[in-house]
């Protein structure tokens, strides 16, 4: 494994925990020190991190994604509707080959059970991107494209839990067999609640670790 590699590992680590938390500001010498290697793979390693959109750059240091917990809540007030309508005009406008492409990532998700979490979050994200994309109504996309990337760090600690990997995929199934089937009332019902579930699990189990 690169010098690069571990850094990106250990800095997405010391996030995910809540070493460093939303709005606190990273720097290369620190984290150099910190870890015991050179400031270039550390630089790669954020550079990195700032491309996935876990970090934002500000000036020459670089800031984990400044939310508060009351922005994290009111994102997913915003997302649970969309993401629900995205859902529901899918399975009334998606094509055949739209459908195709929603069942053959939720193939690769199955196949992706023990991945890391980044890996896992941007595969749902992938999921839910094309079943927006099949709803025909690019501003839906764009907007859940935005709330997606300010919430990356939330979701990407989502998938630390294995039990709630497990159940993102069977909730996840049943919203792709609604669309499959056409049937735009389950398929809102069903994206519905899993997003509520998910909010339910990000109260419970990520804010108190990332604001304690």
């Amino acid at each position: 494994m690169s010098l690069s590699q571990i850094a990106y590992e250990k800095i997405l680590e010391y996030i995910i925990t809540g070493k460093y938390k939303p709005g606190n500001t990273l720097k290369e010498e620190e984290l150099a020190s910190l870890l015991k290697i050179s400031r270039t793979p550390i630089r790669e390693a954020l550079a990195r991190l700032e491309k996935e959109g876990v970090i934002v750059k500000n000036g020459k240091s670089f800031t984990v994604i400044p939310l508060t917990e009351s922005d994290i809540l009111q994102l997913y007030e915003v997302r649970i509707n969309l993401e629900s309508l995205s859902a529901k005009l899918a399975a009334i406008r998606a094509s055949q080959d739209e459908i195709n492409k929603i069942i053959n990532v939720l193939n690769e998700i199955r196949g992706s059970a023990n991945a890391d979490p980044l890996t896992l979050a941007n595969l749902n994200g992938n999921l839910h991107r094309a079943i927006a994309e099949a709803s025909h109504n690019k501003y839906i996309v764009d907007i859940l494209d935005s709330i997606r990337l300010k919430l990356k760090i939330v979701r990407i600690t989502l998938f630390t839990s294995f039990q709630r990997r497990d159940e993102e995929f069977r909730e996840h199934e049943s919203i792709v067999i609604a669309i499959k089937n056409r049937s735009p009332d389950l398929a809102y019902d069903m994206m519905r609640m899993h997003e509520e579930k998910v909010l339910d699990y990000v109260k419970q189990n990520i804010l108190p670790v990332m604001f304690r």
